[in-house]
């Protein structure tokens, strides 16, 4: 329990971040209040506890009675957050805004990004948080950010190149992944899945690497697609994708 002179203190917030490419961790985010929040805070007298992306404010029990909204600036703290968080249904020019209902819901919205001045001198945001304080004022939630999901591709190179391949996923066997084979030459060829796979850091290998011709496991696991290495492929149909691509060199 937190005690000020005269007064007792109670926690009224407990929000916690987490991204699903880091497996649920809450790294990779910095918490910044806006200016006006700041100001909420201070004529509340609430302590606001802001850490490992988790937001903790502590408040006398003569604060917030009435509804309150509390913003956030959330940025990124490590530079692989910017490639693999992708909020579907919000558009590029749209700021997204995590919005907290006293209920604990978490809705991901697109606002205009001039109802937000405070963007034109900050670096590397990449959404807000809203929270929304009610009569009840006790948010405890905890909101997963969406890793980014893209086509894989697995390029080939050396003893391989030229050889017929086939990649096996051993995580689901009665609905695999498949891959095409939309580029071969001498020198590399390039695999790339028929539907988008989220993109998780240190999940475990789910692609075997077999000839075609006899099955045979030439790698048990092949390595993960992850936040470093994106490409322009083009499919069999002629399109291009954005592909999450893995080099493979025997």
């Amino acid at each position: 329990m937190y005690k000020s002179v005269g007064m007792q203190n109670t926690r009224i917030v407990d929000i916690s971040l987490c991204h699903e490419y880091f497996n649920g961790s809450s790294c990779g985010f910095k918490i910044i209040p806006s200016k006006k929040t700041a100001e909420i805070l201070k004529k509340e007298q609430s302590q606001c506890h802001i850490y490992d992306g988790k937001v903790k404010l502590i408040a006398p029990a003569s604060a917030f009675k009435l509804e309150s909204t509390l913003f956030f600036y959330v940025k990124a703290s490590i530079a692989e957050v910017w490639n693999v968080t992708c909020f579907n249904g919000i558009a590029y020019d749209e700021f997204p805004v995590a919005v907290v209902s006293e209920n604990g819901i978490v809705d991901f919205v697109g606002r205009d990004k001039l109802a937000y001045p405070d963007l034109n001198r900050m670096f590397g945001v990449i959404f807000g948080l809203e929270l929304h304080l009610g009569p009840s004022r006790n948010i405890e939630y905890t909101v997963t950010v969406p890793t980014r999901k893209l086509r894989w591709g697995y390029c080939f190179s050396g003893s391989y190149a030229e050889r017929n391949l086939q990649i096996n996923d051993s995580l689901k066997v009665d609905d695999p992944v498949l891959f095409d084979c939309v580029e071969k030459n001498s020198h590399f060829s390039l695999y790339v899945s028929r539907c988008e796979i989220p993109i998780v850091s240190g999940a475990p290998p789910r692609f075997q690497l077999l000839d075609s011709s006899t099955s045979k496991v030439l790698i048990k696991k092949l390595p993960n697609a992850n936040a470093k290495s994106f490409i322009k492929a083009r499919l069999d149909d002629g399109t291009r994708t954005i592909v999450a691509e893995c080099f493979v060199d025997p």
